[in-house]
């Protein structure tokens, strides 16, 4: 698409700096709070395992085999997505931007442009929109197969709420974390169904209720995880540190319900670490980051941008960002998804 640019005739000096619109960094790159799977060409293979042992009594005669062990593996294959926009940067030769550009008629790029909007708001855009598709990625197969479910409140059915949730979200290329957790085929029969997440019903979470339903989120987290040496995470919405903060400010409550550092960067609920993430608003999900995978070719090719013009005779450009995702969830039983 061409470059939207509604010029001042200015004379005077140009404010500084360029105002650019506010927007969330990607913190599930940034900090790391997932797990990433890299050096991904076409496919790789997850395996799974499982084992039991049952202690029996003792013979000296031909002993009965018992217990088990089981595994399975599962492909995935990241989906190869990509980024791409037209602009004119003849638009530019009338605005601010015309500044420090070369002289000469053929010269009509400027490099404050391509530092601060291209380099900079637009390349933190495609930096956020693959965060989200991410979490909230959602194909219209999966939409399909998700409708025709029947609702059930057993863990075996899908939730209400959660089918609700898979409706409104808007289809796209993959299928990220959220619609994985509810629908997957990561099973030892590679049979599509509904994914063994712990289930949790919620409702709309407030700053009146956040703790509450916290509490739900916590007591459903199997205890063998909790015994674990790696702790799970919370992964919460970006509306829930306001009302976090909302919570631990009622004056009648000495004892806060979570745990907030004076600089308000630092989240705990019984000890667990609150992460912020693209989720939708009232969608919860408590796991190890050693469980949620992003799968790609090369984590930095999110941040490799290609600019150049259309063709060689030609003076209107080109932005491409190419990349390969896939979200993958394992041992999913030990998972929690509260959806409200």
């Amino acid at each position: 698409m061409a470059i939207t640019y509604s010029v001042a005739n200015y004379r005077g000096k140009a404010a500084e700096p360029i105002v650019e619109e506010i927007l969330f960094e990607n913190d599930t790159i940034a900090k790391g709070l997932v797990t990433f799977e890299s050096d991904i060409k076409a496919e790789t293979i997850f395996t799974e395992a499982t084992a039991s042992a049952t202690l029996q009594a003792y013979t000296s005669g031909v002993p009965t085999s018992a217990g088990s062990l089981d595994a399975f593996d599962v492909i995935v294959t990241p989906t190869k997505v990509q980024f791409y926009q037209e602009f004119d940067p003849n638009t530019l030769r009338f605005s601010r931007f015309k500044r420090d550009m070369k002289q000469g008629a053929w010269e009509i790029m400027s490099n404050e442009f391509e530092q601060l909007v291209i380099g900079g708001l637009y390349a933190k855009q495609v930096s956020n929109a693959a965060e989200n598709e991410f979490w909230n990625g959602v194909t219209a197969a999966t939409k399909t197969a998700v409708a025709a479910l029947t609702a059930g409140t057993g863990q075996t059915s899908v939730g209400a709420a959660e089918k609700t949730l898979v409706a409104a979200l808007t289809a796209s290329q993959t299928d990220g974390i959220v619609a994985k957790m509810i629908y997957n085929s990561s099973n030892a029969s590679n049979t599509a169904g509904v994914g063994k997440r712990v289930k949790v019903a919620g409702t709309t979470v407030t700053a009146s209720n956040i703790k509450a339903e916290y509490d739900k989120i916590y007591a459903a987290i199997p205890a063998v995880v909790l015994a674990g040496t790696e702790m799970p995470k919370i992964y919460a919405p970006k509306s829930h540190k306001q009302m976090i903060i909302q919570a631990n400010n009622v004056v009648s409550d000495f004892n806060k319900p979570f745990s907030v550092n004076e600089g308000a960067t630092s989240f705990y609920f019984n000890g667990l670490e609150i992460v912020f993430v693209p989720v939708p608003e009232n969608v919860v999900i408590c796991a190890l980051a050693s469980h949620l995978i992003w799968c790609t070719d090369l984590e930095s090719d999110i941040n490799t941008m290609q600019l150049d013009k259309i063709a060689n005779n030609r003076e209107d450009m080109f932005i491409k960002h190419n990349m390969t995702l896939a979200a993958h969830v394992v041992n999913q039983k030990f998972n929690v998804l509260y959806v409200g």
